[in-house]
């Protein structure tokens, strides 16, 4: 749902621990914690807390382009691309700035919102079922004839209704009176004297019920349209309708379109206002199409604020609508507001914005409770924005349709732009002027026919002079004499007069000559006489030199192949142009001169049961320089391979991730990349000129199989909704589904099954277990009945699908051992290079995966990252299943800026009632940097998790993290369940609280146990911040209670870290996070200040232990005593103080288990 923004511009609603005698802890790097945002293709994009693009957890063996325009990150699987090239999906789908904007991550929604059926119906697709729905086409690309995401817009009059000269227009006998104009906003205020007896319908479309105004935006709005009293409305007479389509600074677009149907055709609004928009639109957005399509069929006037996005080519939707009448802000001193969203329109250049009116500081009606930092007094606010103007523009309409009834919303959209006053600014960002609402009801006998004449984007080559035309209209009884000027430069050639005849009409035609220059040009013709003043806005943009590139691929088979696309980055500027190559294999684009990288990528596929899986992938880069037209031809049989080759014969390579970006480009991203099986081959093929800028990198996870197939080995995998088979091997005979199935492995070939009922069924007729040829499906229902195990490994899909012999599946709980390598390249594309594999020349981890509660499914994820940071190229994933506790040794890529950031899912990625639910997920703070031949020891879920003062990510570390201070405003980001090296970023039961008192006074509490704001007094005082938690989970028993008070003084102060205390916890425990009953044990705790508040000396520490859960308490001082029972838990309690007066009384119950 593209959620329209209201566009007031006062808010944006917008540990490695060294082995002994061996090696010290890995060291930090910087990156934070990744979010995923889910496509609708099901595969998942991960970025950090600021948005940017960091990798992809992609459908197996998905492949993907990513690029950026005007700013925003794409992510485009390559069985999309496609449907983008036909229109059949809004390229906003795979859009990761915008996604992330509208706040739909993973974290946040699981639904993938989007518009169907003309962008009158809305609807959403589970995101655990998007792949499997992708793989269907049961998305709506074959049943509409476009499909849009659902985004999100957002909400963007003492002095200025007289700026606009609403009272001339009053004094001539014209207020509105008689027209109803509807607002569509975030609601009215009922109660407002200013709009009592001016409203006389509203709705609500936000489903919330309820039309009162909770942000204050609305009616504020609506009080400039027409309120009554102390700051009264420019069209004073009008009667209002309010349709409440935003229930916060957000508005769902299927919301904001209902409506708009309901104000054109139930409520036959002759005006509607709109100060709110999406992002930046060629006005073929959904809510841009939606004011066009009414305004065609009901003749309503749509008048939309511009935005506040402060910069060229950035008016927003549906602003950007050919039909809406968008409206820029001016200050009261008339100068274009610095927010104010600038022209022309994105994409063709139109002329947007159309017309100008006040929006700085406009003082009018405040909602009951709202605005208070905006507050002039108890019924009236000070807003800023683009929203404050389109209102004075929405008003003087109504009054010009009072004085024109029959006038359709064409003819007061041209005359209101066409009777401005001029301003200092002619630039395409106050369109023709400054509203005057005095001179559009009083100049009536001449008029124009359009307030603008659009040229447009200009393609070259330039041969011809290309014409528009302005018609003029005379009512009058005699013929009027226009005297015609222009600013619009030697381009353009615009006659001196013209005569238009007396109840007649005369054109005008303006000719632009793109021979005669280059690039934008805007600016007006006005035509003038005795009691007439007409201004029409003129806009082209005369596009510079342009050649065709032509790549044509050929695949290792010689035909043409399956799948083939390329990127195309320019050099100078980091954009992105994406090629797609036709069923010949030739792809063409118009570029600009320039010099550009060409990242192309040719598959080679091979069917497996509806499912097209890489056999081969051949990657190809080059630098062509486009100062003509280029053909390029690329045969992946001239590929020459890359190889890693390892030397354990216990592994199997499992999952490969290539890459090839040019990182290193003002845009920072741009490059091809994708998952295949570790198996796959993979080629190289340079081409053109050398390109320093490439960034490539192979990545690659090997490690012995959950789940393999024959003597060999061959890779398998369990489908997500898959029980595990007990360990061991596993002799069937393979069986098709048709045939006889008792005791067999039933090898299915994979698509659209049903994978519950197929397993129900198989298992109801005696079957062992199912497998699937080709890639697994991504996501799935519950648990299914049978094991459900899926191959498109070759070797594996070759042994098994002779039928009728026995075949042996062999399966483990985690394999022992792990090799994690990652190979990147820099200014080359390594064609013919063997990486060898030897364990001398990687770092060893000897890590244990401890369990807090029942033995369950971890997910490790690993994030290769060069020079710390992946932020320029996509960072790859590898990914691997593995049952806790489980101890072994991991091998990874050391040296050269390498490092490595890991996350931990505990339990599986979907569903309440599915197997292993998702109940956490724990990340390193950043990313650890190894050195080759050296060993390491790491302990992943370690007791003692409790609060600690660092936030829940390491940007948060990094960037203030913990809790500070600024001036007389303190926040806290603190990690309920952390240790010193790694945090529980999210757990799925996790509740609790935080409250800071002051000298004993509450200062509010913020019901998040993770973070909290408190304004507080500049004066010194005495302060305490408690923090309580809790979380149940079957494999988090362990911390489920956690609460700590610090105590510390504090005053105004410029930012920086207060002194809080924070304790870490030493315990020997083994692999379960056990100790024996009845047995003393030793416990070390060290007491620090939060990092960045300076270092303490501490005065007391003191320490308690319970076996009753908190219900009684036993001091202690290194050794915890004696006591409970197997199978109970020991709690703690620690109270410590430094020699300045901060304290801390931390309390976590069940810190550990006995047995």
């Amino acid at each position: 749902m593209v959620v329209a923004a209201l566009t007031a511009g006062l808010v944006s609603p917008v540990a490695a621990q060294a082995a002994p005698a061996v090696q010290e802890q890995g060291q930090g790097q910087g990156q934070g914690p990744l979010r995923a945002i889910t496509l609708i293709t099901g595969d998942k994009v991960m970025v950090d807390e600021q948005g940017a693009l960091v990798g992809v957890e992609g459908r197996p063996g998905a492949q993907f382009v990513r690029y950026v325009q005007e700013d925003h990150q794409y992510v485009v699987p390559e069985d999309a691309l496609d449907d983008l090239a036909q229109d059949r999906l809004d390229k906003r789908f795979f859009d990761v700035t915008a996604m992330n904007d509208f706040g739909y991550d993973d974290t946040k929604i699981d639904r993938i919102p989007l518009l169907t059926n003309g962008l009158r119906a809305s609807a959403a697709i589970p995101k655990a079922e998007a792949a499997q729905r992708w793989a269907q086409r049961q998305v709506g690309v074959q049943s509409a004839d476009k499909i849009w995401l659902d985004g999100k817009a957002r909400i963007t009059l003492d002095q200025s209704v007289p700026m606009v000269d609403a009272p001339g227009a009053w004094q001539a006998g014209f207020d509105g009176s008689g027209v109803t104009v509807a607002v569509l906003d975030t609601g009215y205020d009922q109660e407002h004297p200013e709009l009592k007896d001016v409203v006389v319908a509203a709705q609500d479309f936000t489903g919330e019920g309820v039309v009162q105004d909770s942000v204050g935006h609305g009616t504020h709005v609506a009080a400039t349209v027409a309120g009554h009293g102390a700051y009264t409305g420019v069209a004073k007479g009008a009667k209002l309708a309010i349709g409440r389509v935003c229930g916060t600074w957000e508005c769902p677009e299927s919301a904001v379109i209902a409506g708009m149907e309901w104000a054109a055709r139930e409520v036959k609004a002759k005006v509607v206002n709109m100060s709110l928009g999406g992002d930046q639109s060629d006005g073929s957005d959904p809510l841009s199409q939606a004011v066009d399509r009414l305004t065609a069929e009901t003749g309503t006037l749509f008048v939309v604020a511009a935005g506040n996005a402060y910069t060229f080519r950035k008016v927003s939707s549906p602003a950007a609508a050919n039909e809406a009448l968008a409206v820029a802000n001016l200050t009261k001193q008339g100068a274009l507001a610095e927010s104010s969203s600038r022209g022309p329109r994105f994409g063709d250049y139109a002329v947007k914005p159309d017309i100008a009116a006040p929006g700085t500081d406009i003082v009018a009606a405040r909602a009951k409770g709202t605005l208070p930092d905006e507050a002039v007094d108890e019924l009236h606010a000070r807003l800023t924005g683009t929203s404050m103007a389109a209102p004075h523009v929405a008003g003087a309409a109504a009054i010009l349709a009072q004085r024109n009834p029959t006038w359709t919303a064409r003819e007061l959209k041209a005359h209101l732009m066409a009777s401005v006053k001029p301003v200092a600014d002619t630039s395409a960002n106050v369109g023709t002027g400054l509203l005057d609402a005095r001179r559009a009801v009083e100049q009536q006998n001449v008029r124009a026919d359009v307030g603008s004449l659009s040229f447009g984007l200009v393609a070259w080559p330039h041969t011809a002079v290309h014409e528009k035309t302005i018609t003029y209209r005379n009512d009058g009884d005699q013929p009027v004499t226009l005297q015609l000027q222009h600013d619009l430069g030697a381009d353009f050639t615009v006659p001196s007069s013209v005569t238009v005849p007396a109840h007649g009409t005369a054109p005008v035609v303006v000719q632009l000559d793109p021979r005669k220059g280059l690039g934008t040009f805007f600016g007006h013709v006005k035509a003038t006489a005795e009691g007439v003043s007409l201004i029409t806005s003129v806009g082209a943009y005369v596009q510079e030199e342009r050649y065709t590139l032509t790549v044509k691929m050929t695949g290792r088979d010689g035909k043409a192949p399956l799948s083939g696309y390329a990127l195309l980055v320019d050099l100078k500027t980091g954009e992105s142009s994406a090629l797609n190559a036709n069923a010949e294999g030739v792809g063409t684009v118009r570029l600009p001169v320039s010099d550009y990288a060409v990242l192309t990528r040719i598959n080679e596929y091979s069917r497996l049961a509806g499912w097209y899986t890489p056999v081969s992938v051949t990657q190809a880069a080059g630098k062509v320089s486009m100062t003509k037209d280029v053909d390029v031809e690329l045969n992946a049989k001239d590929g020459k391979p890359i190889t890693i080759a390892l030397d354990d014969g216990a592994v199997r390579p499992l999952h490969r991730e290539i890459d090839l970006s040019v990182p290193r480009l003002p845009s920072k991203h741009g490059g091809v990349s994708g998952s295949i099986e570790g198996s796959t081959p993979v080629y190289a093929l340079p081409f053109g000129d050398p390109l320093p800028e490439l960034d490539y990198s192979t990545t690659l996870k090997a490690a012995q199989p959950r789940v393999s197939v024959g003597e060999f080995g061959f890779p398998v995998r369990y489908t997500d909704s898959s029980p595990f088979l007990p360990p061991g091997a596993h002799k069937w005979r393979t069986a098709a589904r048709d045939g006889d199935v008792k005791g067999a492995l039933v090898v299915v070939d994979s698509g659209d099954e049903d994978l519950y009922t197929l397993a129900q069924q198989l298992k109801d007729a005696g079957a062992a277990a199912v497998l699937l040829l080709g890639p697994q499906p991504f996501g799935g229902p519950p648990q299914t009945a049978l094991p459900v195990l899926s191959a498109s490994d070759h070797g594996a899909v070759e042994l098994v699908k002779q039928l009728g012999r026995e075949v042996t599946i062999n399966a483990i709980d985690s394999s022992p051992i792990s090799y994690n390598l990652f190979y990147p390249e820099r200014g080359t594309l390594p064609s013919g290079k063997t990486y060898q594999v030897k364990k001398g020349e990687l770092a060893e981890v000897k890590v244990r995966y401890r369990s807090s509660g029942a033995d369950g499914l971890v997910r490790q994820r690993l994030y290769p990252m060069l020079d710390g940071t992946a932020a320029g190229r996509m960072a790859v994933l590898l990914d691997e299943a593995l049952v806790a506790p489980v101890a072994r040794s991991e091998y990874y890529s050391a040296g050269n800026g390498i490092g490595w950031y890991q996350e931990g899912f505990i339990g599986r990625m979907f569903g309440e009632d599915a197997r292993d639910p998702l109940v956490g997920v724990w990340s390193d703070l950043a990313p650890v940097t190894f050195q080759p031949g050296k060993q390491y020891r790491r302990d992943w879920g370690a007791a003692v998790a409790a609060p600690r003062l660092n936030g829940t990510s390491m940007v948060q570390w990094a960037l203030g993290g913990g809790v500070t201070r600024s001036g007389n405003g303190i926040q806290a980001e603190v990690s309920p369940f952390a240790t010193a090296t790694a945090v529980e970023s999210w757990v799925a039961t996790a509740s609790g609280s935080m409250e800071l008192k002051r000298d004993g006074v509450s200062l509010g509490t913020a019901y998040s146990p993770w973070e909290g704001w408190w304004e507080a007094p500049a004066e010194p005082g005495r302060y305490e911040l408690s923090l309580n938690a809790t979380r149940s989970a079957p494999q988090l028993e362990l911390s489920s209670d956690v609460s700590s008070t610090w105590g510390f003084t504090s005053a105004a102060t410029a930012e920086g870290k207060l002194p809080l205390l924070q304790v870490d916890y030493d315990i020997p425990l083994d692999i379960r996070n056990s100790a024996r009953a009845g047995v003393p044990l030793p416990v070390r705790f060290t007491v620090a200040r939060q990092a960045g508040a300076g270092t303490a000396t501490v005065r007391e520490l003191k320490a308690f232990a319970s076996f009753d859960q908190g219900a009684t308490w036993v001091p202690f001082k290194s050794v915890v005593p004696r006591g409970g029972k197997p199978g109970g838990y020991v709690s703690l309690r620690v109270v410590a103080s430094d020699t300045e007066g901060n304290t801390i009384d931390q309390t976590v119950l069940k810190a550990y288990r006995l047995r």
